[in-house]
């Protein structure tokens, strides 16, 4: 930890303002920020580096080296750690065409108690503890979903926080069924049990969300809320076409995410939506995923655009629909953004969260399992003619805008650390 001087204004220069407080000593850290190799999970701890880097501090990702050019394409420096066990464990149903919801249970539930807290955990802690000792790294801050950065900080001794990536994470992320597994990993690093999970978020746990849209995540005691924003990749800018749509249609956009569109079960939900959104009147661009476009875009009707990836949060600033698997950070930029959904669930927390926005009147939701493009069709003509959703979704934003920014999250880590980490 680097300690320099911040020299006050001189009393008397700044008209009416009071004079300058006497001299302080500010605290330059260095932050080590943990993640699997998931784009959506890497994109909120990168607006909290860019917060800490405008506070003067040093940042470091650690994730395993495949993820290396993900995380220098936002210019911050990477630092290989862990493996990308999350392929090995998807792979198996890719070519799959259809998957049953047992399935997707089973998939789901190895996912919870022997992937993320699993094997890869414990490779993960060990190989930051070896990068954070070169780093000479004050704190430790990962993403909700990963486990190897909390592992490695409480054997450093340090403080850690998470950031939560993932919706709704005390009900998919059950430290029921984290606990067992991850006191093994706490054991082979020398740690004392801890039989409830407490640790996972010892000191501070980052929400990007009013606490009226997930009370239960309230149940954390280290929890507190902040403004997300999202930082643009270099470069990103959407399509040229998007200039030239009818403005007197309602623009939908719509996408499954990164995860879904690798399954080819998800082919057959993708023609849907897209033949769905040809009967809604409206524009419609459609995300499928790279290499999906070719094959989709020969079928797809007039106004539906089909394309392989776009910048979501540019796209959002200007859609009226998201129409979403209810992934957490498409949920979340979405109503950022003010945008109304229609959520179609299929993995992981997304049934959740689905279910949450729904409650809330924020969103239609429709069953992955029943999904035609008659049922597409009728939900987005519903959200886009009911104002009610629209004003809902605003309202959410307000609470959203509201939050206290990143900047006070870094506060919080740099109070953290002044306190020798307040365990």
């Amino acid at each position: 930890m680097v300690r320099t001087p911040v020299v006050p204004a001189r009393a008397g220069t700044t008209g009416s303002r009071a004079a300058a407080p006497p001299p302080r000593w500010k605290v330059s850290m260095r932050i080590l920020f943990t993640t699997l190799p998931v784009g959506t999970h890497l994109r909120p701890l990168v607006s909290v580096a860019e917060a800490a880097r405008a506070r003067g501090h040093d940042v470091a990702v650690c994730a395993p080296e495949s993820f290396r050019s993900e995380v220098e394409r936002y210019g911050l420096r990477h630092l290989p750690a862990g493996k990308d066990w999350i392929t090995g464990m998807l792979a198996p149903l890719f070519d799959a065409d259809t998957i049953t919801p047992d399935e997707v249970a089973e998939l789901m539930r190895r996912l919870v108690t022997e992937g993320l807290p699993g094997e890869g955990a414990l490779a993960m802690a060990e190989e930051v503890m070896a990068q954070a000792a070169d780093f000479g790294a004050d704190a430790v801050v990962r993403e909700a979903y990963e486990l190897g950065g909390c592992l490695a900080a409480e054997a450093l001794g340090l403080p850690h926080a998470s950031v939560g990536v993932v919706g709704r994470v005390t009900e998919f992320l059950d430290p029921a069924l984290l606990a067992g597994p991850l006191d093994e990993r706490r054991r082979a690093l020398g740690l004392p049990a801890d039989p409830r999970a407490e640790r996972v978020y010892g000191y501070l746990h980052a929400h990007l969300m009013p606490p009226e849209y997930d009370p239960a995540e309230s149940a954390i005691p280290t929890l507190r809320h902040y403004r997300h924003h999202t930082v643009d990749q270099p470069g990103d800018r959407l399509p040229d076409f998007l200039a030239d749509l009818d403005p007197a249609r309602p623009l939908v956009y719509a996408s499954l995410g990164t995860v879904a569109p690798l399954f080819r079960a998800a082919d057959r939900r993708l023609e849907s939506i897209i033949q769905g959104l040809g009967r809604t009147g409206a524009e419609a661009v459609v995300a499928v995923g790279p290499g999906r476009g070719p094959a989709l875009r020969e079928s797809a009707p007039e106004h539906v655009h089909v394309v392989e990836t776009v910048a979501q949060p540019l796209l959002l600033d200007t859609a009226d629909l998201l129409l979403t698997h209810a992934g957490f950070t498409s949920v979340r930029e979405s109503l950022r953004a003010g945008v109304p959904m229609v959520t179609v669930p299929w993995i992981a927390e997304n049934h959740i969260i689905a279910a949450r926005c729904a409650e809330l009147g924020l969103a239609r939701t429709l069953d992955w399992e029943r999904l035609d493009a008659a049922s597409v069709a009728d939900a987005c003509r519903t959200v886009l003619a009911d104002p009610a959703f629209l004003g809902r979704a605003r309202a959410m934003q307000r609470r959203i805008l509201a939050l206290p920014s990143l900047e006070a999250f870094v506060q919080d880590l740099e109070e953290l650390v002044r306190g020798g980490g307040g365990r």
